[in-house]
């Protein structure tokens, strides 16, 4: 097996990150901003979760407003490869004509609490929104019980640069206030852009396993843990070739999706019918949800998103009371899920249950709520420009 026990993964990067955008970013507290709206994800690397849907499917409406539209890509090869395939949207924070161009702006949109750029108070005459990058089914932030001192200090000094955070319901809302230690009125309750980007992607390589028109296919993907090993499969029953050969009997094919920034090497599952689908051959698998017919996962809020499809969930908490008490859930997980747990390899299949619309409704809001980007641009119109 494998150990993801760093429970504080890029903290390091972050607090550099900090460190070296803090003193530039003193200048541009005050000052009149520009109308640019910068997007960007995890530590300014990323092109993944709710800030790139908001960015791929509201850009031209943010650009017929008179604002200039970009997202932070400080990976080089990556930046081009989108510069290429999007336009010329996609910049870095290198080098100080860069920073401030960025610090100028009227507008920043995050997906996790990696500022743009790093500092103290630069929702100072800015908008700055935190959409979250999935709903929060097990603890974030300062409720995370698995955080470390040092990453909670992190969060509540980053804190005091956001004038939003998004919750995905009313269900939620008055947990994120709590989470980020913040007001209720910096709560903003919204649809996650994320959801209007389900049947957005075809991966060629999902769509390379299809057997027939018959063929099932089944997204099994766990989230990680800050205590222990992930195991897949966590059944006494366990036995792959007997997997496989009822797997070709179903014409079904598995697909393993573990947490983008824990993957390892998963050869010892993958057989004809068990596919490793890791980030190198989806880097999010939001858009490419759709071509999945059930989903089988733990604690993972991918399950939200694809409850919004009508498809069915199976849930595999093999560690339920462990996770709990090292990290915790927002709500009663067994309020938040449906249907029989998973608990041996024969039910992998038929244990996966039809979708508690109530429930799936109640943690997601669906495409009649509000838009965040109709926020973005009322809020800036109102007190900005």
């Amino acid at each position: 097996m494998w150990s993801i026990s760093n429970k504080n993964k890029f903290l390091f990067q972050r607090l550099v990150d900090a460190a070296s955008g803090f003193i530039l970013s003193i200048f541009f507290i005050a000052g009149k901003r520009k109308k640019r709206i910068i997007f960007n994800s995890t530590v300014n690397k990323d092109f993944t979760f709710n800030s790139k849907y908001l960015f791929l499917n509201h850009k031209d409406d943010f650009e017929k407003k008179g604002y200039e539209v970009k997202f932070i890509i400080n990976d080089d090869n990556k930046r081009q490869k989108l510069n290429d395939e999007y336009g010329q949207y996609f910049i870095t924070t290198k080098g100080i004509k860069q920073k401030v161009y960025i610090l100028r702006a009227c507008c920043w949109v995050m997906s996790t609490m990696d500022a743009p750029i790093s500092g103290l108070l630069m929702k100072h005459n800015r908008l700055v929104i935190q959409l979250g990058h999935g709903t929060p089914i097990k603890n974030i932030g300062l409720m995370d019980q698995s955080a470390s001192l040092l990453k909670k200090l992190y969060y509540k000094l980053m804190s005091t640069n956001i004038s939003y955070y998004l919750s995905p319901s009313d269900f939620f809302a008055e947990y994120i206030g709590k989470a980020f230690g913040v007001d209720q009125k910096q709560v903003l309750v919204a649809r996650q852009p994320r959801l209007d980007s389900m049947s957005s992607g075809k991966s060629d390589f999902i769509d390379s396993h299809r057997k027939d028109k018959d063929t099932t296919f089944i997204l099994y993907s766990p989230t990680w843990r800050p205590y222990s090993d992930v195991k897949l499969f966590p059944f006494d029953d366990f036995d792959k070739e007997t997997l496989n050969q009822k797997l070709i009997q179903a014409n079904t094919v598995i697909f393993l999706r573990l947490h983008p920034k824990f993957e390892v090497d998963l050869s010892t599952y993958c057989s004809s019918h068990v596919v490793n689908l890791d980030s190198g051959k989806a880097e999010d698998i939001t858009e490419h949800l759709d071509q999945f017919d059930g989903l089988i996962t733990d604690y993972s809020s991918i399950f939200c998103d694809f409850a919004m499809l009508g498809k069915p969930v199976g849930f595999l908490p093999y560690d339920q009371h462990e996770y709990c008490e090292h990290v915790g859930f927002s709500h009663d997980y067994n309020q938040m899920t449906w249907g029989n747990m998973i608990t041996k390899q024969d039910e992998l299949l038929s244990a996966l249950e039809p979708v508690e619309k109530e429930m799936a409704n109640k943690i997601n809001f669906d495409k009649t709520k509000l838009d965040v980007s109709q926020f973005i641009i009322h809020d800036l119109q109102k007190n900005l420009f």
